[in-house]
């Protein structure tokens, strides 16, 4: 489990991953609350909808993007961001910055 925490938050603690709201990204030792979880997603979340979007508008063409699949494409993404991200990322953040605090504590 440790390796894949450690996978995990190689990958988090790229700036790249962050890009462009780099400023969204907490301290290691402060873990990822559900309110930093949606103020992320409202920067990420309409980003996910809009790669589903674009993923509709390759497959189906210009015809397919409709107001109706704009709105439900835009918080559809927003919904899947927060739910991945909560169960993935932000679940390994946690363990990480748990166990910093806790590191710290005992210093």
């Amino acid at each position: 489990m440790r390796q894949l925490e450690d996978f995990m938050n190689r990958l988090t603690d790229m700036d790249g991953g962050w890009w462009p709201f780099v400023f969204l990204r907490p301290p290691k030792n402060r873990e990822i609350s559900s309110v930093i979880l949606l103020k992320m997603t409202g920067f990420f979340g309409p980003l996910t909808g809009l790669v589903g979007l674009l993923t509709l508008l390759f497959h189906k063409g210009f015809q397919a993007v409709t107001l109706q699949a704009v709105c439900f494409f835009i918080p559809f993404g927003c919904l899947l961001f927060y739910v991945i991200y909560k169960f993935t990322f932000a679940y390994f953040w946690n363990r990480r910055a748990r166990r910093l605090n806790f590191s710290a504590k005992q210093n």
